[in-house]
């Protein structure tokens, strides 16, 4: 996988995530949503809960996890990077 693929998912999670965070924060606030393409997948409380849920569901590792929180911060470091 590349990793210009990689960070291009990353990017597009990213905008998705801060464009829809308003909608999160109310029943999902502290959560890490595990999001692909532009969709949450699902939340979990635990941000390695959602990276082995990322990794088992998308080998591809095309995933990104972001915490709702009124300030979203990207966390690339919890995407599935390529080895």
């Amino acid at each position: 996988m590349s990793s210009d693929l990689l960070r291009t998912e990353i990017e597009r999670n990213f905008d998705f995530f801060q464009r829809s965070l308003a909608t999160m924060l109310g029943e999902h606030q502290g959560d890490f949503a595990l999001i692909k393409s532009r969709k949450v997948v699902d939340f979990y409380s635990d941000p390695f809960e959602a990276d082995i849920a990322g990794m088992q569901a998308f080998p591809d590792g095309l995933y990104s996890i972001q915490q709702v929180t009124a300030e979203p911060l990207e966390l690339g470091i919890y995407a599935n990077a390529p080895d």
